[in-house]
């Protein structure tokens, strides 16, 4: 027995030395490279009768099944007096009940179950999403289009969301944070559905036969696109959809004509007061559409400029060299069908704040002017080949994907060649879009902060603010009433 333990002992040891022949640093390993191709959109497209489509994808993994409905209905819909009817109704769409349930009771049920049922309402989309087990897939489906086709927006739990949601206006001018991004929109916008913003007076005004309306005109089967996976059968799960939406009728509706015109506020200095200790700031102007060409090479640029994290330039000045800031960077918000926004970004205390800003500043210079090297290129490049998969990182975010990119009208090839896109960015082309869609004569400065000791600076950066353009002070609006404030 001894003789034989030594044996195998011997060989073990035999073995792993052999191994560790092969490969005496980490750097000897070698792998295969990782290939991964998206799923074809057009291979998992069902459509039912009545004008319903969607994606569908079986998952016979867990024993599971998820469903959302994404409907092509939004704030940016809604007109101005109306402003956070979508707020009320992403509360009240299931807790209103519909015309055979009470609210408490669908949400008991779905307890019951051990599963979920959210609504919200977004910019421009809005969603239901379903999760359920497998077994109780036909009861999940039978209260999922009772909710989607049938709400009664009750007046008990409307009321109630009202009040609920005015209350939280109170605290709309308390986070630093969210003003800043709420101002920074405002002032690059303008007047424009993408920036309105409820009141005491449109939330009191939204009513439940206003509800309806908008739910009759948008909720209609050629205006919604589902998106299912999960342990099921895919022609089960089509007779079962195709059941609960018999007689079921509407075609797709035209969106709102939503202006393309926006406001060019003057270059400069905006500054809202807070007596806080640190100055919160963005710097910047619009950006592009996520349908622009030149999307791929921004985003690359972007990831060197700002957007890289620890990487990046902007982090590496401010945050690393300079120990001015924890939260530092630079972005590009993207919106399909409208330009988004550009900005430098940094949270950084008073006396600091124009040094930081001026920092940045020359960042945005250095990357019209110098070529980034060949690690920054790289890193960049690399960073969105190896994070490509995780889009499709579950059945059920890859069908999510696909019905929102007919939903927005994305091409449904644009994953497909989205990493020959990002691999087709050069030095020169990072250099060419950073000269094209960055433009410091045209930025406005926006900081939330303490006027007196953000305007006198410090050692490294003396005031005013004015050196960095003409001083605006902005005056936060009542978010009860909408006017400014005293």
């Amino acid at each position: 027995m001894n003789k034989i333990i030594t044996l195998i002992l011997t060989l073990a040891l035999g073995c792993g030395a052999a191994c560790l022949g092969q490969a005496q640093r980490p750097a000897d390993l070698k792998y295969p490279p990782l290939q991964y191709e998206p799923p074809d959109p057009a291979a998992c497209r069902t459509t039912f009768a009545g004008g319903l489509c969607g994606y569908v994808q079986e998952d016979h993994s867990l024993p599971v099944f998820t469903l959302s409905a994404l409907v092509n209905f939004g704030d940016a819909y809604v007109p101005k007096d109306k402003a956070g009817l979508g707020a009320v109704m992403s509360r009240t769409l299931i807790t209103g009940g519909t015309a055979t349930r009470e609210g408490d009771a669908i949400e008991e049920r779905i307890d019951f179950l051990g599963g979920s049922l959210t609504f919200a309402v977004g910019e421009r989309t809005s969603t239901l999403s379903l999760w359920v087990l497998s077994k109780d897939m036909d009861e999940g489906l039978e209260l999922f289009f009772d909710v989607l086709r049938h709400p009664e927006f009750r007046e008990g739990p409307l009321g109630l969301t009202k009040a609920r949601l005015i209350e939280q206006l109170r605290q709309t001018n308390d986070q630093p944070s969210e003003v800043l991004s709420r101002e920074y929109e405002k002032l690059l916008y303008g007047d424009h559905p993408l920036t309105w913003r409820p009141t005491k007076a449109t939330y009191e005004a939204v009513t439940a036969a206003e509800l309806k309306a908008f739910h009759g005109k948008y909720f209609v089967p050629g205006n919604i696109i589902l998106a299912a996976a999960g342990d099921f059968k895919a022609a089960d799960l089509k007779a079962a959809v195709e059941r609960h939406a018999a007689g079921w009728t509407g075609a797709a509706v035209a969106a709102p004509a939503i202006p393309h015109e926006f406001a060019q506020p003057e270059p400069g200095v905006y500054f809202v007061q807070k007596a806080i200790n640190q100055g919160y700031v963005s710097l910047g102007h619009l950006g592009i559409e996520e349908s622009n060409p030149d999307y791929y090479a921004v985003q690359v640029m972007n990831f060197i400029l700002g957007g890289g994290s620890f990487t990046s330039r902007i982090t590496t000045k401010v945050r690393s060299d300079e120990g001015l800031a924890y939260n530092t960077g630079s972005r590009f918000t993207y919106r399909w069908g409208f330009p988004g926004t550009f900005a430098g970004y940094v949270q950084t205390k008073s006396e600091t704040v124009g040094y930081a800003i001026s920092l940045i500043q020359a960042e945005f210079d250095r990357i019209r002017t110098e070529p980034v090297s060949d690690a920054e290129l790289e890193t960049a490049v690399n960073f969105y080949l190896e994070s490509f998969s995780s889009v499709f990182e579950s059945p059920m975010n890859t069908m999510n994907t696909f019905a929102d990119m007919e939903l927005t009208g994305k091409p449904m090839d644009y994953y497909k060649k989205y990493r020959d896109h990002i691999r087709a960015v050069t030095k020169e082309r990072v250099r060419e879009v950073a000269n094209r869609y960055i433009h410091p004569d045209g930025m406005v400065i926006l900081i939330v902060g303490d006027w007196e000791p953000c305007n006198t600076g410090g050692a490294q950066w003396p005031g005013p603010l004015d050196k960095l353009g003409k001083v605006h002070k902005v005056s936060l609006v009542d978010p009860m009433t909408g006017e400014v404030t005293p």
